[in-house]
């Protein structure tokens, strides 16, 4: 006798969906709050996030950074308090319109900076090395996939 497949329903493949988004996203929001908790003088993860765009731009206004991080411009705000009490960051009026808040990267903060984004990296290899090629390939895609369906809701 031959084994036959059964193929899931929609509804079976719409709960299977939902479970699994279910349980990627907490497994990330329980490494979001690991990573949160950085090392001694080490960016903490939403830190990173918010000063990532200045590698590149030099200097951003705060609701840049808050936009680029997923924040609001208080959180924001209150996070570059410390960062400037730490003196990874420092403010600057806009010269175009001083209302208008800079922030750019201290040499400390650049070198802080780098060095999270070099601990990013090495944790993405380690997930990476987990799976096969073909595993990494259809993660890729499925990725993109993802990225563009809510990048457009």
């Amino acid at each position: 006798m031959l084994a036959t497949e059964t193929v899931p329903s929609p509804a079976d493949s719409a709960a299977a969906f939902d479970s699994a988004w279910e349980t990627f996203f907490r497994a990330v929001r329980h490494a979001r709050g690991r990573a949160a908790r950085a090392e001694d003088g080490a960016l903490t993860l939403p830190q990173y996030h918010l000063l990532d765009p200045l590698a590149l731009a030099g200097a951003l206004p705060v609701g840049v950074l808050a936009d680029e991080a997923g924040v609001a411009a208080p959180t924001a705000t209150k996070m570059l308090d410390g960062l400037v009490r730490a003196r990874l960051v420092e403010r600057a009026a806009a010269p175009h319109d001083r209302r208008v808040v800079l922030i750019s990267l201290t040499r400390a903060g650049r070198d802080a900076l780098a060095a999270k984004r070099e601990r990013v990296k090495a944790v993405r290899a380690e997930i990476q090395a987990q799976l096969s090629e073909t595993e990494r390939d259809q993660a890729a895609a499925l990725l993109r996939r993802l990225a563009a369906i809510v990048e457009d809701l």
